[in-house]
């Protein structure tokens, strides 16, 4: 860099930066405390605040710390009035110790009611016992089945044709024997006509033939079942019609005996009947009067466990009154101090010396980058300029005469300005001869048109 180019900001102390951070902070928290601590001073009396050295509890100074002294005095009336409160809370205190050799006795003996203790009378009636009369006897409702000739069998069904175990075996029997001769000829005509014919046994038209003879068959066999399972519904039916006629007129002869046994059981019912209301009627008011009874001894008992809880209550009360008593001294009034204003510390942010140090050095740093680039590029812009002007070997005019639309784009380290400007119809960057000539005679000459030019090289 040349002899101009911009010095580096000093270094930061930042040690020296943090402990006035500490003195800024200690100084801001005791103006808060100054500012949340006042004086006070009420009806009550006054309490003040001062700061000083700060002492352990042995009473020795701590170097360099402060401390604050609260100190809090009652006017004369309120301290006569603590004082008169503080007695009467010490006669209170000594009262309750007094009274717990007693609370210790009456806890240790268990709460047991003691009816010899009691107001009332506890002999009284005993509730009697309700005792019901003897069952009545069981009533006759009649005769049981079987008596008085009262058929329990079934009716006597052997004279009654039987039904046919297969169909139509009776009636089938007795038509086979007139129709089995009659088939067996038929099937001997037919295989003796199928032999005339010349069909040989075994063969399609011979089974065929057969077979056709064996459906006649099967139908008059069918037939002959159909008449006989009719003939055997007829002769049942018939048999079985005889049999009902003999039981009705069986049966009838007994109804009338039993109509005659079940009056006569009748009559002894009735009888019955009469004896067993009266002595229901009986039962139901010897209950009514047992009721009346029971009745009056629920509510004699009643009122004897109504007067009995009454008379437990009052015991539990007599037993709880020495420890009510007790309780009561133990929390009468407590002494009312009057109050002030608590200690309040306050928070105050401090000033950020520290940070603010820090910033300015950061700051400084950034703008002396700044300021080094800018310088960089001016030489660079320089050097550019003054390269082109040694490679021709020769100054360049410079004159402001020769230059138009001038503006200044920055500031070279002479302090003249450095502009962009149109000549000789280019749009240029560079000095003007006339500013060099002031500080840098030297670098400037005249040429024999009598233009000023600028030695670029001597910048």
């Amino acid at each position: 860099m040349g002899k101009n180019t911009p010095a580096p900001p000093a270094p930061i102390d930042y040690s020296a930066a943090a402990a006035a951070q500490g003195q800024a902070n200690t100084a801001s928290a005791l103006q808060g405390s100054y500012l949340s601590n006042p004086n006070i001073i009420n009806p009550y009396g006054s309490s003040t605040t001062t700061w000083g050295e700060a002492t352990d509890a042995s009473g020795n100074v701590i170097p360099g710390q402060t401390q604050a002294t609260v100190r809090q005095e009652l006017n004369p009336n309120a301290a006569a009035a603590l004082a008169s409160q503080q007695a009467v809370q010490k006669q209170l205190s000594d009262l309750s110790l007094q009274g717990t050799n007693l609370a210790s006795r009456q806890l240790g003996t268990p709460f047991n009611y003691d009816p010899s203790k009691s107001l009332l009378n506890t002999t009284g009636p005993q509730a009697q016992t309700y005792t019901p009369s003897a069952a009545l006897g069981a009533l006759n409702y009649g005769p049981k089945a079987g008596e008085y000739g009262t058929a329990t069998g079934s009716l006597d069904l052997s004279n009654v044709a039987a039904m046919p175990v297969n169909a139509g075996m009776t009636g089938q029997n007795a038509i086979l024997s007139r129709l089995a001769p009659q088939i067996r000829q038929t099937e001997a005509a037919t295989a003796q006509r199928l032999a005339n014919q010349g069909i040989t046994q075994g063969s399609e038209a011979y089974r065929n033939a057969m077979r056709d003879q064996g459906q006649q068959a099967n139908d008059l066999y069918t037939q002959a079942a159909l008449q006989g399972i009719n003939l055997d519904m007829g002769a049942n039916q018939q048999g079985y019609g005889q049999a009902l006629s003999s039981a009705g007129l069986y049966n009838q002869a007994i109804g009338q005996n039993f109509g005659q046994g079940v009056t006569s059981t009748g009559l002894y019912n009735q009888a019955q009947g009469q004896a067993a209301n009266q002595q229901m009627s009986q039962e139901a008011a010897n209950r009514e009067a047992q009721n009346q009874i029971f009745n009056q001894q629920m509510a004699s008992a009643n009122f004897e466990n109504a007067a009995r809880q009454n008379d437990l209550q009052m015991q539990l009360g007599l037993y709880n009154q020495p420890l009510n008593q007790i309780n009561a001294l133990m929390s009468g009034s407590q002494i009312q101090n009057p109050t002030f204003q608590a200690y309040s510390g306050s928070n105050v942010n401090a000033a950020p010396v520290f940070q603010a140090a820090q910033q300015t050095g950061q700051d400084a740093q950034a703008a002396y980058a700044q300021q080094v680039a800018a310088q960089n590029a001016k030489m660079a812009a320089l050097g550019a300029i003054g390269g082109a002007a040694t490679s021709a070997l020769m100054p360049i005019k410079s004159d402001i005469r020769l230059k138009s639309k001038i503006i200044r784009v920055d500031t070279h380290p002479l302090g003249i300005g450095i502009y962009e400007y149109d000549i000789d119809g280019r749009r240029e960057r560079g000095v003007i001869a006339q500013e060099v000539e002031r500080v840098l005679p030297s670098a400037v000459i005249e040429h024999p048109d009598g233009y000023k030019m600028v030695d670029y090289g001597a910048l």
